[in-house]
């Protein structure tokens, strides 16, 4: 009868935490006393020094108050709960160091720890290793691998922050319940266990060899998934180099890479320019200037009215050449968000119009339609292209051949289309300019043309 009357007393207690004591003291005899415990169809006799190894916790309160009451027998404990699972905290009360199979009997384990008041078990397990599925591969994870600068918190901490906050307290809310929430473990079926793989290679410090640059924009994908931050700023491509006319670093980074936090402006203005200079996130306090690169048909270098963009960065040059983005491309967007941080007034008329920069276009090195192209600026607003090729090919012809004036080709081009291009940004007289560098160009729909690929 007195096992059936504490199995009602459980039940009816609900969550059992709520009744277990802080601090419990165990004579000799409580701990050379063998217990008995039914968990659902099983029944375990434990003594109490095996219970007292882990508290103060349930069973401890439990049977402490049935010896208050002057019992001449201790009744049996029955709990409605998994008896598979009881048997590992079984092996961790006799002294046993516990490690769970996987993910399924982590979260079992780690729910019935907490459910039964277990602190020294909630807290090997609240630091022991991670434990998730990606794709059909189980992976264990040490804590300490995702806890370097920008790799925390992360995809696995914050999904399931609402469930192991701390390890004091689990499944916040639910005190009261008869039984704590059904949890699902950490599993990602969308995504690739190999790359994750390589992943976790690259977390531990090993080198990573890309089979392609789709291979690293796929590691860099995934690295954005799993808020892997850290990890993301060593994976992707950067050129760290010096100019040796200007005695300054440079580091150059794809537009889409470069994280507008980490930008900043040059306090010294250098003439009435200031450069833009920039930090690579959670991996060095290094400050360079920042040369940005573009690899997406969305810029156009077109020729404008006097009145149609504002500022004059070509010195005494009377023509008017910006840049236009296309508007409501991720080119435009991520331009917007670095001239928001470092010249919040230069603000786009329309949000979704095109965005429109004044450029600088000395010094650059440009090709048009495939060849190298120099740039003489007319008046007009148009550009006279002296091709190059053309004019080094007629220095080879015969002594005496003059053809050299023939040789040279004068475009009259108002817009090229940017394939690639890399570019510096300048505030001048508070106004954003693109200094451009390097430019691959085309001028005409053929060229567009030529560019395709088959599929």
């Amino acid at each position: 009868m007195s096992s059936l009357s504490s199995a009602s007393s459980s039940e009816i207690a609900g969550n059992p935490s709520r009744n277990t004591p802080s601090v419990i003291a165990f004579d000799d005899e409580f701990t050379t006393t063998v217990f008995s415990i039914q968990v659902g169809d099983t029944l375990f006799r434990l003594s109490g020094a095996s219970l007292s190894s882990d508290g103060p916790s349930y069973f401890t309160s439990f049977f402490t108050s049935q010896n208050q009451k002057k019992q001449r027998e201790y009744p049996t404990l029955y709990i409605d709960r998994n008896p598979e699972v009881f048997r590992d905290i079984v092996r961790h009360l006799q002294g046993y160091y516990v490690v769970p199979k996987d993910e399924y009997q982590f979260v079992y384990l780690y729910a019935d720890a907490h459910y039964y008041q277990l602190p020294k078990l909630v807290k090997l397990l609240f630091n022991s290793e991670i434990f998730v599925r990606i794709g059909s591969t189980q992976f264990r994870i040490p804590k300490e691998l995702l806890s370097k600068p920008g790799d925390s918190p992360n995809f696995f901490s914050l999904g399931f922050s609402s469930f192991f906050a701390s390890p004091e307290e689990v499944f916040p809310g639910t005190r009261g319940l008869i039984r704590p929430p059904a949890v699902a473990p950490p599993q990602v079926d969308s995504h690739s266990e190999l790359l994750f793989q390589q992943l976790l290679h690259a977390l531990k410090g090993a080198p990573l060899k890309f089979e392609s640059p789709e291979h690293r924009d796929l590691l860099i994908k995934e690295c954005r998934y799993y808020h892997f931050r850290g990890l993301e700023q060593r994976l992707i491509p950067i050129n760290i180099s010096r100019n040796l006319l200007t005695g300054r670093e440079e580091i150059t980074v794809r537009l889409q890479d470069v994280r507008p936090a980490a930008i900043s402006a040059d306090e010294l203005a250098e003439g009435e320019r200031r450069r833009i200079l920039y930090k690579r996130p959670f991996i060095e306090e290094e400050v360079r200037e920042l040369v940005i690169q573009v690899d997406k048909n969305e810029l156009v270098l077109r020729a404008y009215g006097i009145s149609e963009i504002e500022g004059d960065v070509n010195g005494s040059q009377k023509c008017k050449w910006g840049v236009e983005v296309i508007g409501g491309s991720a080119t435009a967007e991520k331009l917007m968000a670095i001239i928001d941080k470092v010249q919040p007034t230069n603000v786009r008329p329309d949000p979704k119009g095109p965005l429109r920069l004044a450029s600088d276009l000395r010094d650059i090195f440009i090709t048009i339609d495939a060849v190298e192209v120099d740039l003489i600026h007319k008046e007009d607003g148009s550009v006279r292209c002296l091709y190059a090729d053309a004019l080094n090919s007629s220095r080879k012809r015969k002594r005496g051949d003059d053809t050299e004036a023939t040789a040279k080709s004068n475009v009259h081009i108002r817009n090229l289309a940017v394939v690639k291009a890399q570019f510096k940004l300048y505030i001048v007289k508070g106004m954003v300019v693109m200094h451009l560098l390097t430019a691959e160009c085309v001028s005409s729909l053929k060229e567009v043309n030529r560019l395709r690929k088959m599929l």
